[in-house]
């Protein structure tokens, strides 16, 4: 039944008896709810085995955390992150500054729904700081940041992320990134691209994927990986969507990615 004879029912109602209302009243819920099942909730779409594969890895990556208690929402940002880079006096790190632009460059070139990183060189008006410098700088420019950093980085660990988001609205405001400057080039290269990332809302490290800038065993197993694997670029592309939205749960999620893959809204680097 559609629509339309829907409407047609309801003009005819008045002249109907109370058994004959009654029956027009359940067949019209009933097509309603067939309706909005159809349009709202049913993705009349058959995923292929990397799409699939895309959708779990997302999930994985997105909704669950490495460090803190799992919020299983979609986090983001709905603004631009300003990135100030804070380094020891006298110290420029150009070397890493090059790879801290290219991570920025790679990352912007995948995101479709206004969202940008911008390197910012004013520290009062960003929101969103790498740590290339010690420890003992960062316990005194930003000591929540130094103590978050204590209470969760280990010896063995080479970057660090902390996200702070609305728990109403579950945008992002603020991040902070830590590097540690005393790893190779080759380690910090791979670090740095990598909690760039995390810091727009990515922050689970799988087990899955070693080709992927999120493997959770990269240091332990001596990997080192200067850029996205297609799978990476394409869970970045769905985070930032425009139909990707903050607070989204897991089941909302699906639908979500399966809109998009059914309309094409996007074009998967992996296929």
């Amino acid at each position: 039944m559609t629509i339309d004879c829907i409407f047609i029912l309801i003009f005819q109602f008045k002249k109907m008896s109370n058994k004959k209302m009654g029956l027009v009243i359940l067949l019209i819920v009933l097509s309603l709810g067939f309706f909005l099942y159809q349009k709202f909730i049913r993705i009349d779409y058959e995923p292929t085995a990397y799409e699939s594969e895309l959708i779990e890895y997302f999930k994985e990556v997105a909704l669950k955390s490495e460090f803190d208690e799992n919020v299983n929402k979609i986090i983001k940002w709905r603004k631009p992150m300003r990135l100030y880079v804070v380094t020891d006096k006298n110290q420029t790190y150009e070397k890493q500054m090059f790879f801290i632009q290219n991570a920025i460059n790679s990352f912007n070139t995948l995101a479709t729904d206004g969202f940008k990183i911008e390197l910012s060189d004013d520290f009062e008006n960003s929101n969103s700081y790498l740590y290339l410098c010690s420890r003992e700088k960062i316990a005194k420019v930003n000591p929540n940041f130094y103590q978050q950093l204590t209470d969760n980085l280990d010896d063995n660990l080479s970057g660090f992320v902390y996200m702070e988001f609305y728990w109403t609205s579950y945008n992002i405001y603020r991040s902070s990134i830590f590097i540690d400057i005393n790893d190779s080039l080759v380690v910090q290269e791979s670090t740095i691209l990598e909690e760039i990332t995390q810091s727009t809302g990515l922050p689970n490290d799988p087990e899955s994927h070693k080709n992927s800038i999120f493997y959770e065993h990269k240091s332990d197993e001596d990997i080192n990986i200067k850029e996205y694997s297609d799978l990476d670029k394409d869970v970045i592309k769905l985070l930032y969507h425009p139909r990707m939205k903050p607070g989204l749960n897991s089941k909302q999620v699906e639908r979500v990615i399966m809109k998009i893959l059914k309309n094409r809204e996007i074009k998967l680097s992996g296929e």
